[in-house]
């Protein structure tokens, strides 16, 4: 990881990293085979593209949903834009690149399910003092990094 100022920023090299991480996590669990991929707003789109690749996850079995930001700073599934169909018989994984609290993730798997499917959670890098997704690259003491892709030169 690079730093730029204050802001800890995930490097290329980093993401292949913990791509690889949490791609064996994915794997090692049998009780779960992913056929679908829900990738959360932007950061999420990224990493579901690499993960869904490697898993072998057709692209029109990768679905991207937006979110939003509240005024208060909490994020919220945007269901005004996207609404989620029928997930029957299908095993949802849910991803996106970091998470501070934990709350989105947790509302996505809530909503996968409430619609029938099997889902769980994944992301690369969680905040130690929140909640944990199913599958978790590694864990930090602060504030999750940015990553590569939100910074130009």
């Amino acid at each position: 990881m690079v730093k730029q100022s204050d802001k800890t920023i995930v490097s290329l090299e980093k993401y292949n990293s913990l791509l690889n991480v949490i791609l064996q996590k994915i794997q090692e669990d049998k009780s779960f085979i992913p056929d679908t991929i829900l990738a959360l707003s932007t950061g999420g789109f990224p990493v579901a593209a690499a993960i869904a690749k490697r898993l072998g996850i057709k692209s029109r079995n990768v679905v991207g949903i937006p979110v939003y930001k509240d005024e208060t700073g909490d994020y919220h599934l945007d269901n005004k834009l996207v609404k989620l169909g029928d997930c029957t018989d299908r095993q949802v994984l849910v991803i996106d690149e970091a998470s501070k609290r934990g709350l989105l993730t947790q509302k996505a798997v809530n909503v996968v399910e409430e619609h029938g499917g099997k889902a769980k959670s994944c992301v690369l890098i969680a905040w130690n003092k929140g909640i944990h997704p199913d599958y978790i690259a590694e864990i930090c003491e602060g504030e999750p990094p940015d990553f590569f892709w939100e910074y130009t030169k």
